[in-house]
């Protein structure tokens, strides 16, 4: 043995039966109390069991039975002794030959076993690169994306500006001053644009609402508060907020901005913050 462990030369050799008896013994005691190497064993005699039953029996030549019955005195055997002993002699001939076959077959299977291993290694490193330059390329992707995605917000944002721009200089807007209710330092306004039939809400020192809260804009037309949706500042408690404008936004008498759970209420139910007259509007 190699060391404290059976290599996979002497697993072949023990698995064909071409090993000295004495060592054979000890490889048998020792495989009986490590796994490893009674793995490699089996994996031996797996191979073995293959290779003898693809090596086809042969009858051996008819020179080598007469020499065979030379050496061992039998010059006229009977029918019965004389098969009895070719099947002997022969079934040792095949033996032999198996076992010869066998080691040189594994000896092969061995070096193929071993050229697919380094072949796998390579092909693993190839995968491995390629997993690589994937990931990499894959973040590339993402920064791209995230950078498409803010420009996408920039210009968008720019396109809000300047219609909110045109809105409050044409002449068909309407203009609201929003009053903060606890005369806080927070001012905003309230434009509805007619033509677009759009409304903006526009705030700034207002305080970002924590998670579970949200500020909710409304319109009050005939004592009844229609919601014109929910909103949150940025964290310099700026916003703009833009919607579209209801049907009853011309008899509508003031709007309301209220704290409301997230997510917004049917019913107008939390404190206020803002409020606008709209009763001026034409």
């Amino acid at each position: 043995m190699t060391g404290a462990h059976v290599s996979e030369e002497q697993a072949d050799e023990f698995a064909i039966g071409a090993m000295e008896p004495e060592i054979a013994a000890l490889v048998a005691l020792h495989v009986n109390d490590c796994l490893p190497c009674r793995l490699i064993v089996a994996e031996s005699r797996r191979v073995t069991a293959g290779l003898a039953l693809s090596v086809r029996r042969a009858r051996p030549p008819r020179a080598l039975r007469g020499r065979v019955f030379r050496e061992t005195g039998i010059s006229r055997p009977g029918p019965f002794t004389w098969a009895a002993r070719i099947a002997t002699a022969g079934a040792g001939l095949a033996a032999v030959a198996v076992a010869v076959a066998a080691f040189t077959g594994m000896v092969s299977i061995r070096g193929q076993v071993r050229d697919l291993r380094q072949e796998n290694v390579g092909l693993q490193t190839q995968i491995n690169d390629a997993l690589a330059q994937d990931v990499a390329i894959k973040a590339v992707t993402r920064r791209l994306s995230e950078a498409e995605r803010l420009s996408s917000e920039i210009r968008a944002d720019a396109k809000d500006d300047r219609a909110l721009l045109l809105a409050i200089l044409s002449p068909e807007s309407e203009i609201a001053e929003v009053f903060a209710v606890d005369e806080s330092s927070a001012i905003g306004r309230f434009v509805w644009d007619r033509e677009q039939q759009r409304i903006w809400f526009v705030a700034s020192g207002l305080p970002a609402r924590p998670a579970g809260q949200t500020y909710q804009l409304w319109v009050n037309a005939g004592g009844r508060y229609v919601s014109l949706g929910t909103f949150n500042t940025d964290s310099a408690g700026f916003v703009r907020y833009q919607t579209w404008a209801p049907p009853t936004i011309e008899s509508s008498e003031n709007a309301v901005v209220t704290i409301e759970t997230a997510g917004g209420v049917q019913e107008r139910s939390g404190p206020s913050v803002f409020v606008a007259d709209l009763s001026g509007f034409r």
